[in-house]
């Protein structure tokens, strides 16, 4: 029997982030009494090449990101779902079917 996943496409792994900050500048804001910190910023970070890489990205990026990457978390989660079922079927479990190919 052949099974298939039906996903959403497309799909992006990583994380997407936001961050504040504090700038150089000796008078600036950032460094008042309460602080006023620069940003939001976004980022999102995930593997590239294999080597961790964080990009910057503006909000309605993070957002269609934020979209993919739940699109990426749902795949996994349902190839997960099919390999737990298709260890029932492993060829050492007594009364397997050999699957047909």
């Amino acid at each position: 029997m052949k099974r298939y996943i039906a996903f959403d496409w497309p799909v992006l792994p990583g994380s997407v982030s936001t961050a504040t900050s504090r700038c150089g500048k000796p008078n600036c804001a950032c460094k008042g009494k309460p602080p006023r910190l620069h940003g939001a910023y976004h980022r999102w970070t995930g593997f590239i090449g294999g080597k961790r890489t964080t990009k910057t990205i503006s909000r309605q990026t993070a957002l269609e990101c934020k979209r993919r990457i739940q699109n990426f978390r749902k795949l996994q989660r349902e190839i997960e779902r099919l390999v737990r079922a298709s260890l029932g079927d492993a060829p050492w479990v007594p009364g397997a079917k050999e699957s047909k190919r």
